[in-house]
């Protein structure tokens, strides 16, 4: 084969080679970059569970919207019936009759009401009933002169309203009992809402950096592996030599299983809290995700320090507790004024029109009525079970007290630690930090001797497992770091 030719496949076989290698190695290597920061905004705002979160304060506020709407607007509903046919027949003496004749009613039509409830600020309730009546009578026809047996045929047609207005008296209002309740629910459905995507935000980091960790732990065990390979076989050549005993080769070889063991056992832990990571961030678990070490953001500020430790009686366990304690005292306060004596003022209006042909004949109907009442009550006795229902309120207030002062110690003290931890946490994440460039000058020094034939490849192994240990003592140190970073920031609305 001449030279040319030679050249022309040479070059064919290249270009394949790279369209091979630019088709292969992007399908291979492709991997979603994602920061922690990245991490925690995906599963706050773009999971399910982030969404279910948000999903029970949306519940809270449209329950508090709609119970105060209701003092503005009114609740209207419509009910109604099918046309319907029914029929009574009865005999029974008639108008001075000496004989029982028969009496039918026959209801034929459309039976419907539009109901229409309004609270109202004072507490009362005004209700609005609308009503349509069609109906149709058949009874004996008992006019002087009037054919036996005859019967008169009567058809009407009504509409009417009834307005009724109540307002309780010496007693505590419904509605607005209601509304209060519905609107504590809110505030404390903020209040978990800030603590469960706290919880998620920590549950983010330390899968997060267990996965970085594991990482590290998995080339350190490689490293391992491989040193204890290379001592087996060193002392295999020793036991040969006689130099060392065969118990000894045993252990060495030993080791090096024991060394495999733990590969193997690091690899699969690093497998299963990547998928741990993907499933928290509802992605495929079989997504290749390229974590990136976080970065620690500068020390806080002593003035914001100081506002955090002065802020706690404003901090979210502490309102969420308070606003626990209201519900449940003025539950109780509720349930104490209705027990005495009680009363209500009602006050009602209707009013009628329509038609009734009777034989051929028409005539109108108009009818009115109104009426004013003043109702009280007192319960005498119902065997304790009222006094039982109050006392058993107020136990649940008293309870509500004491959790509300444990929560504002125990939520001062926890501020004052984090705030400690955190200052804490930023010295040693400097020291570690520098022991890291150590450790790495270490490295490259035993590199360097390795390269040099200076040292054995076992002891630059162990300096790079140094190495990479202070780097899993880091991470350590930063995942408590940032857990509690974002547990203090948890503590505070504005975080």
């Amino acid at each position: 084969m001449n030279r040319s030719l030679l050249n022309k496949h040479y070059l064919f076989g290249s270009v394949i080679l790279l369209l091979a290698i630019a088709i292969v190695v992007p399908a291979l290597s492709y991997a979603e970059m994602l920061t922690l920061d990245d991490a925690i905004d995906i599963a706050v705002n773009r999971t399910a569970r982030g969404g279910m979160i948000r999903g029970n304060l949306e519940v809270a506020e449209q329950n508090y919207f709609a119970r105060k709407i209701n003092f503005y607007v009114p609740e209207i509903s419509i009910n109604g019936s099918v046309p319907a046919y029914n029929v009574d027949e009865s005999y029974r003496f008639f108008g001075g009759a000496t004989e029982k004749q028969l009496y039918r009613t026959r209801d034929l039509g459309f039976n419907s009401f539009v109901e229409l409830n309004q609270s109202l600020i004072t507490g009362g309730d005004v209700k609005v009933t609308a009503n349509l009546l069609t109906r149709d009578d058949r009874y004996p026809n008992t006019r002087p002169g009037s054919e036996l047996g005859s019967f008169i045929k009567e058809h009407t047609n009504q509409g009417y309203f009834t307005f009724r207005y109540e307002q309780p008296i010496l007693k505590p209002s419904d509605s607005k009992n209601n509304l209060y309740n519905t609107r504590d629910d809110l505030e404390i459905a903020k209040m978990v809402r800030l603590e469960e995507e706290t919880a998620l935000r920590k549950e983010i980091t330390e899968a997060y950096i267990t996965v970085l960790q594991l990482s590290i732990k998995s080339e350190i065990t490689n490293d391992k592996f491989e040193a204890a390979g290379l001592t087996a076989e060193i002392d295999s050549m020793k036991l040969i030599d006689g130099v060392i005993s065969e118990e000894d080769w045993l252990l060495s070889s030993s080791n090096r299983l024991d060394a495999e063991l733990e590969s193997f056992e690091i690899e699969n832990q690093v497998e299963e809290q990547r998928r741990e990571l993907a499933i928290l961030l509802d992605r495929d678990p079989t997504a290749e995700l390229e974590l990136t070490q976080p970065t620690v953001s500068e020390k806080i500020d002593k003035y914001v320090r100081q506002r955090m430790l002065d802020s706690w009686e404003i901090s979210v366990p502490v309102i969420k507790a308070d606003m626990e304690y209201s519900k449940a005292e003025r539950q109780a306060n509720y349930a104490a004024s209705g027990h005495g004596i009680n009363g209500d003022l009602t006050a009602e209006y209707s009013t009628g029109q329509g038609r009734v042909e009777t034989d051929g004949i028409s005539d109108n109907i108009n009818t009115k009525g109104w009426g004013v009442a003043l109702n009280f009550s007192f319960p005498i006795w119902d065997g304790g079970a009222s006094g039982a229902a109050v006392k058993s309120a107020w136990l649940g207030a008293e309870q509500s007290k004491l959790e509300s002062d444990r929560a504002r110690k125990r939520t001062k003290a926890e501020i004052i630690n984090l705030v400690n931890q955190l200052d804490v946490g930023y010295r040693r994440l400097e020291i570690v930090r520098q022991q890291i460039d150590l450790a790495e000058n270490k490295l490259n020094i035993a590199e360097s001797r390795f390269n040099d034939g200076q040292i054995s490849k076992v002891t630059y192994l162990e300096s790079k497992v140094f190495y990479l240990e202070t780097r899993d003592r880091y991470l350590e140190e930063l995942k408590s770091y940032v857990l509690n970073k974002i547990e203090l920031e948890g503590k505070f609305i504005d975080g």
